[in-house]
Order: C-alpha cells, then sequence, then structure tokens
C-alpha cells in the first residue's frame, strides 16, 4: 500500500504545520563536519569508542545531556580533569548550533552493546543501583538514571558506557573535584562509596 497518496498528502501537510520540531529533531544522515574534525578522534564517529576506555561512550546519549554538557565545557563550568585538558579546548569554538548539531548525531547513533565485565562485580552493581545502600545513606541509582540506565533529560544514559570512564568520574565526584549542574547530587551519592562498591557500580553499568 503506498503512504503518500493524493489523498494523504494534506494530512501530511498539517502534521508538519502542526508540529515543526519534528523536522529539526529527526536524526541526520551524515556526521555533522564540527563531529568529523573535533570528536571522531577520541569519541568515534558513530560515539562507540572501542580503544580507549577512559573515553566516554556517547552513542545514544540523552541529548539534552550532551548539550549541557559541552556548553559547560565550553563555559569552564565542568571542571573535572580530562574535561580541563581536552574538552575545553575542543568546545571553546563550537556555536550553539553546532553544539546541537553534535548532540543530535550522537543522541540518534544506536546504543553501545555491553561489555563483558566479573559477574560477581555485576551482581552487587546491580543491588547497588536498583536498591542503593540505605545503612550508608546512598541512593539508588535508578531514582535519576531510569531503572534501565537510558538516563533522561538531563540525566545521562549510563547503560554500556565504558566502566573506567564511569569509575574515574565516580571518583572525581567523590572527591569533589567535578563541578557542574549534577555535581551537588552526585556528591552526596558518591560520598560514602567505596573504591569496590563504585568498581560494582561500573561493571554493571558497563555490563547492560
Amino acid at each position: 500500500m503506498r503512504l503518500r497518496t493524493a489523498r494523504s498528502r494534506p494530512l501530511l501537510a498539517a502534521l508538519a504545520l502542526a508540529l515543526p520540531g519534528l523536522a529539526l529533531a529527526a536524526a541526520p544522515a551524515n556526521p555533522p563536519a564540527r563531529v568529523q574534525a573535533s570528536c571522531t578522534m577520541c569519541h568515534g564517529t558513530h560515539g562507540v569508542n572501542t580503544r580507549m576506555p577512559y573515553i566516554p561512550r556517547l552513542a545514544a546519549q540523552s541529548r539534552v545531556y550532551l548539550i549541557e554538557q559541552l556548553r559547560a565545557f565550553r563555559d569552564g563550568s565542568r571542571s573535572d580533569p580530562p574535561a580541563i585538558m581536552y574538552m575545553w579546548p575542543v568546545s571553546e569554538v563550537l556555536t550553539n548550533r553546532e553544539i546541537k548539531k553534535i548532540a543530535l548525531w550522537y543522541s540518534s547513533q544506536k546504543p553501545p552493546r555491553p561489555q563483558r565485565a566479573n559477574a560477581l562485580l555485576v551482581a552487587a552493581g546491580h543491588k547497588i543501583f536498583l536498591r542503593g545502600i540505605l545503612k550508608k545513606g546512598v541512593p539508588a541509582c535508578m531514582s535519576c538514571h531510569g531503572p534501565q540506565a537510558l538516563g533522561d533529560g538531563i540525566y545521562p544514559r549510563l547503560a554500556g558506557q565504558n566502566a573506567a570512564y564511569i569509575k574515574e568520574q565516580l571518583r572525581f565526584f567523590r572527591s569533589g573535584i567535578r563541578h557542574d549542574k549534577n555535581a551537588a547530587i552526585m556528591h552526596m551519592v558518591t560520598a560514602h562509596l567505596s573504591d569496590r562498591e563504585i568498581r560494582e557500580v561500573a561493571a554493571y553499568l558497563s555490563h547492560l
């Protein structure tokens, strides 16, 4: 059955007028020029870095979160060491339009595949993610990141993320080194996590 018949055209036109944001949110067919020029070397064209474990995977990441973080890199409000060393110089030349294009590109890519992880660490991390650690006052990670760790808005997708990156960032939050919009929440969450518990959470998330 042909979808675009003469009768369907007026309806399609009406939808286009009523929902102008649909065209803007459509996934691009090719990576933006800025992705090729600035992002591919570390993050890969499709946002799945397999060579450098401390580099975050950006594929299927929340578009809102990517926009927020790129702006935070650009204005210097995210200040963990890798941000200062690598992302500040890269992002200082980005326009708002380029940031939105980069975010749309990476958020529209296929999610990264699960990574192998130690089964015992995964099981323990699963419990922390879903339930928190009541006796330590650590809330469940899923309360912000969702039960499948897919993220939402300003809360990033963590499923399939590089374990080494997660561990490093959780330690930055715990020590107070990392500052950005969500830092206050994450400082509270990580304040009482041990290194072992951080490893467990990271293993579980990378395994998703």
